[in-house]
């Protein structure tokens, strides 16, 4: 999620080895074959190992800290901190990049749309989980690919191709099955519960957000050469200040606020759901390891696995389960998934055999 995030920018390569990004951000080089031997049957899959194991461990730590009872926005201010200071000591004393530079306003304006939309976007997710169960609001999440495709194809003025009309129609019909409106759903429907109502609302306006974060990213990255770990230093720091801010005024105004922070943050519960929520950043590593081994498009299929877990965790550790209507929409969202990563994937595969011929 988060990692079909900030992190995650596909980037056209200008040659066959020119791939994806480093941990924190900067371009990694895969080698040809000829430059490196034979690869065992381990390396070979390690891409798939690193992607399932990123995608398990996020899902974990948000199923985790809601059934601690704690409130996730609290709980990832820890994870959020450590992860600002370590962007910038690597920035800094290690890559040797300056904080400040002239920028053209275009690239100020992108950059703050950039910000914006995915700060305001994952904010958006982890606040709409209260409301809604992790499949649902992980499935509705996911439709962030369609909406991206849907939208590079508006904004390139590319013509819509059949797989994307398709993977849209397979979108639409699983996003109803799981948001189950009373007025098609009356008799099995839950979402005449306003509070569910609203988180789908929210996880909406996550998705497209996430969609707009990764066209304003690639537009950064391709005409203005923004640095990859700027963007994502920019981000964890704007994040951290809008998670502080959400503390200060769900505390501040309280008659009993200093008893409330002691009560919520001096426990037991708050420890664990912090340290859950550091697994995070060693999620975050190992997805650039995964970029940097497979295609865009076998990242993406394997990533969407983490609709699988969250409904595994859902209807394994949790009493609330999944009704299969829901289950089946979310199968539905992983089908579309599939057939863009796919479209992808033999677009990819035709390209690089242009450029050989």
């Amino acid at each position: 999620m988060e990692q079909l995030n900030m992190n995650t920018i596909e980037l056209p390569a200008t040659n066959p080895n020119d791939e994806s990004v480093d941990f924190l951000g900067e371009p990694a080089v895969k080698l040809s074959p000829s430059a490196s031997s034979t690869p065992s049957l381990l390396q070979r899959f390690s891409g798939i190992f690193y992607n399932l194991i990123s995608a398990f461990l996020l899902t974990f730590s948000i199923f985790i800290v809601k059934h601690l009872g704690v409130d996730l926005l609290d709980a990832l201010i820890p994870r959020f901190l450590l992860q600002t200071i370590l962007l910038a000591f690597y920035m800094k004393f290690i890559k040797h990049y300056t904080f400040y530079k002239q920028t053209s306003k275009g690239e100020i304006l992108s950059l703050f749309a950039n910000v914006f939309f995915a700060t305001s976007g994952f904010f958006a997710f982890f606040f709409a989980y209260r409301y809604l169960s992790l499949p649902d609001a992980i499935t509705i999440r996911y439709t962030q690919i369609i909406w991206t495709a849907i939208l590079s194809a508006i904004v390139y003025r590319e013509r819509p191709s059949i797989p994307i009309v398709i993977a849209t129609l397979l979108t639409t019909i699983g996003v109803t099955c799981v948001a189950q409106p009373s007025f098609l759903f009356s008799k099995i429907s839950s979402s005449n519960d306003p509070h569910r109502s609203l988180g789908l609302v929210i996880v909406f306006y996550s998705s497209i957000a996430m969609s707009i974060m990764v066209l304003t990213n690639k537009h950064l990255l391709l005409k203005y050469k923004t640095k990859h770990s700027l963007i994502v230093l920019q981000y964890a720091f704007v994040s951290l200040c809008a998670m502080v801010i959400y503390c200060f005024y769900k505390y501040y105004f309280r008659s009993d606020r200093i008893q409330a922070l002691q009560e919520n943050f001096l426990t037991w519960k708050y420890f664990c759901a912090s340290l859950v929520c550091l697994l995070q950043i060693l999620s975050s590593i190992w997805i650039q390891k995964a970029i940097k081994r497979e295609s865009p498009s076998v990242f993406t299929i394997i990533q969407s696995s983490d609709i699988l877990f969250s409904i595994l965790l859902q209807n394994l550790l949790s009493s609330s389960k999944s009704n299969l209507l829901s289950i089946f929409g979310s199968m539905l969202v992983l089908a579309s998934i599939l057939i863009i990563s796919i479209h992808k994937f033999l677009n990819e595969r035709k390209t690089k055999t242009n450029i050989v011929e």
